[in-house]
């Protein structure tokens, strides 16, 4: 066990020795105890000045030794979490060596598929999180089963599922389901699950246009003149129609994230900043600011807030099925139609590409030929 020093931090070598990919490492800590980690080896790139640069990755175990042990209890339970550590690293290093030739390991081959999932889940920390709980909820359901191995998730069980979804929902749904699925599945390779996605060539149509309902600018004011039954909901999605923030964007908006009279938040589900600027109208709904940490907005789950919202649009005289996401579509909609350009709409909805943004130039065509097909018929000689 020798000790030496990376990036200034002390750090115990538990894995002596040449031509090891992973290493079992410990880190001391504030509390005297020792962090154990696993330190990979995953290649290294050139620079330009031909300087090699080692890439490396790090797992922390959450597994810890007492420095100094004062018992033979502490001494014992060191012993314990050290060999436990250590049979952690055989097992990585094992998988190391069979994939890159293609293979999945003896130990992943025995892996429930499902505790992958689960565990994928706990750490998922993206603004999509429930579409991840459905996908995988969804595909238990469908195959019915608590416990499936790698080798059972083929191309054929992934395509059963596909035409599950198409069949239980309508619209986008299916598509958005089976495009987190697919992510999970990608994940799984990264982790030695699988050597290829079992969903590669499988895909699920994506329907053309915008499946939500949008609101009309007339009926964004028939909605603010409403009464709603929550008054908190009928504020929070009123400034989400004002700038196009997701609903979970929007439940956790901060006042801090208000400055100088615009929004300025980095979205859950890009992690891309986004300044909007905001009206007179959006600035009155934001009320007067509390504490920078404080929310702004006390709303409860989605799913009530859209129980709430259906009961509102139903009151409004609106009979389309109109979502938290609607606002969204609504914003880009109505900015389009306002004559604002495609990047500026872009911007604005804090879209990672341009064919996200196109697609509201597609509804805005739409609504312009069905106005066009409205007018009133005329007789000409």
């Amino acid at each position: 066990m020798g000790k030496k020093d990376i990036k200034g931090q002390k750090t115990i070598n538990y894995s002596p020795g040449p031509g090891i990919n992973v290493r079992l490492r410990g880190k001391k800590l504030a509390n005297g105890k020792i962090s154990l980690y696993l330190d990979y080896y995953v290649g290294y790139t050139k620079s330009e000045a031909n300087m090699i640069k080692t890439k490396r990755k790090i797992e922390y175990l959450k597994i810890y030794l007492f420095e100094p042990p004062k018992s033979p209890e502490e001494r014992q339970k060191n012993r314990e979490n050290l060999e436990l550590a250590q049979n952690i690293r055989n097992k990585r290093e094992s998988e190391r060596l069979h994939n890159p030739e293609g293979f999945i390991s003896p130990q992943k081959k025995k892996v429930n598929f499902f505790d992958f999932c689960q565990n994928y889940e706990d750490n998922y920390k993206k603004g999509d999180l429930r579409m991840i709980k459905g996908a995988i909820r969804l595909f238990k359901e469908h195959t019915g089963e608590e416990y499936l191995k790698p080798k059972q998730i083929d191309a054929k069980i992934v395509s059963s599922f596909k035409d599950y979804l198409l069949l239980k929902f309508k619209g986008e749904t299916p598509y958005s389901y089976f495009a987190r699925f697919k992510k999970i599945l990608r994940a799984a390779v990264d982790d030695g699950l699988f050597t290829t996605s079992p969903a590669e060539g499988v895909t699920c149509p994506k329907p053309d246009g915008l499946s939500k309902a949008i609101l009309m600018p007339e009926e964004v004011v028939k909605m603010s003149q409403t009464e709603c039954g929550n008054p908190e909901i009928k504020r929070a999605f009123l400034f989400s129609l004002m700038t196009g923030l997701r609903y979970d964007d929007v439940s956790k908006l901060k006042f801090k994230h208000i400055q100088n009279g615009q929004v300025w938040r980095l979205q859950g589900k890009t992690d891309k900043r986004v300044y909007i600027d905001l009206n007179e109208r959006a600035l009155k709904l934001v009320g007067h600011f509390g504490k920078p940490e404080e929310n702004i907005f006390n709303l409860p789950s989605l799913s009530s807030c859209l129980r709430t919202l259906k009961t509102w649009t139903k009151a409004a005289g609106i009979t389309k099925n109109i979502t938290w996401h609607s606002a969204r579509h609504s914003v880009g909609t109505i900015l389009l139609m306002n004559g604002s350009d495609i990047i500026t709409v872009k911007n604005v909805l804090g879209h990672t590409k341009l064919e996200h943004t196109q697609k509201y130039t597609h509804v805005v065509d739409e609504l312009k030929k069905k106005a066009v097909q409205g007018l009133p018929e005329i007789d000409v000689d």
